[in-house]
């Protein structure tokens, strides 16, 4: 049995997908309840596009969060 990173709650390995999924980053399960989503930019042949990834609240708070943030503090 697989526990979910962020409430601990158990998860069934058949259901990925269906119940839980990985985060793209660190590869842990999360739940469908915990998780969160970071759009990023996808650079097509036409047009560039937002492509969204699964991530969990850890890695959420990565470094791309906080540049932002600290833009917003600066001014």
């Amino acid at each position: 049995m697989l526990k979910c990173v962020t409430c601990g709650r158990e998860l069934n390995e058949e259901d990925e997908g269906r119940t839980w999924r990985r985060c793209s980053i660190c590869k842990n399960p999360v739940c469908l309840d915990d998780i969160h989503y970071i759009g990023t930019w996808i650079r097509g042949l036409y047009k560039n596009y937002v492509s969204v990834i699964p991530v969990c609240k850890d890695c959420l708070l990565k470094p791309a969060l906080r540049r932002v943030a600290e833009k917003m503090y600066e001014e």
